[in-house]
């Protein structure tokens, strides 16, 4: 069993497409790489903790996404993202609003990691991959798969 980490796939959503330079040339193909992408490297025994943002479709559609993903998924809400009612509906086993694992503090915005934190973070795309203790696991840095977090340490420093 692997453990991974993603977010910010807003599966559904057009403009994604342009406000974050991703190359697809339409929703479609889009969410088609992502799914592809997604159960080339989970298993169905995997965990992945997604940090917000996941869809901007119908509930339904969402839903047949999520389930059409492999691996348990545990989502952290981004600010996309609908209750945590029907995130649970949607298939999410579990819901939070951050959570503390294993010496890193999950959170789909980075504004709100507690100072001197070691993070694990979302929201700004393809923005920056680490600043110090807060790392990105967003899609858009990391060629739109989730990864691991042996992964995500060798993620190199940007510069403001």
């Amino acid at each position: 069993m692997k453990v991974l980490f993603t977010s910010d796939n807003h599966f559904g959503h057009h403009n994604i497409i342009g406000y974050c330079n991703r190359p697809f040339k339409d929703v479609a193909e889009m969410n088609a790489v992502m799914i592809e992408r997604w159960n080339a490297t989970v298993s169905p025994e995997d965990v992945v903790y997604h940090l917000g943002d996941f869809s901007l479709c119908s509930f339904a559609l969402s839903k047949y996404i999520l389930g059409s993903l492999n691996g348990t998924k545990i989502l952290i809400r981004g600010n996309h993202d609908s209750n945590p009612a029907k995130m649970l509906e949607m298939g999410f086993k579990e819901v939070h609003e951050s959570l503390a694992l294993g010496g890193w503090y999950l959170i789909h915005r980075p504004t709100a990691v507690p100072k001197g934190c070691r993070s694990l973070t979302a929201h700004v795309h393809e923005k920056w991959g680490r600043r110090g203790n807060i790392i990105n696991v967003g899609v858009d840095r990391w060629n739109f798969y989730p990864v691991t977090l042996a992964q995500l340490k060798n993620c190199s420093e940007d510069k403001p």
